[in-house]
């Protein structure tokens, strides 16, 4: 099925409903984090005793402005992408969101694994991370 410019939004996102969600979300997740900087850091979301240094370390990114800037950007290339019939955009998005999601599936499992903090946090960022290598793979075989 190719792609027609005269195609009204909502066949645009229902024809690309898997990029339209990571571009939406991201943007969401970006916004989020853009708000309320330093969160994790906070005794209500990570309650005593701090986390060790090292656990700092690996996910302390995940609550800061260029982060937030990483996924929103990201989020804002795919959407274009989506909304523009770019294959270009929506696949240099995707690939710019992967290793964002990434690092958050990596640093929610250390933080999820080896912390005596409840945690499932890792558990759905693994899940983003699968379903966005798959969309990833399958690609847009009906476009040329």
């Amino acid at each position: 099925m190719i792609d027609d410019p005269k195609d009204g939004p909502l066949r645009r996102i229902t024809r690309h409903w898997n990029h339209f969600c990571f571009g939406l979300f991201s943007i969401v997740g970006g916004l989020y984090v853009w708000f309320h900087q330093v969160y994790l850091d906070d005794p209500r979301v990570t309650p005593p005793p701090p986390p060790p240094r090292i656990e700092h370390i690996i996910f302390g990114f995940a609550d800061d402005w260029w982060f937030a800037l990483l996924l929103i950007l990201s989020g804002g290339l795919i959407l274009a992408g989506v909304m523009f019939y770019s294959r270009r955009l929506r696949d240099w998005g995707m690939v710019a969101l992967s290793p964002a999601v990434g690092a958050l599936t990596i640093a929610f499992m250390v933080r999820g694994l080896f912390d005596a903090r409840f945690n499932l946090t890792w558990v759905f960022a693994m899940l983003v991370l699968v379903l966005l290598i798959g969309t990833l793979m399958r690609g847009d075989h009906g476009e040329h």
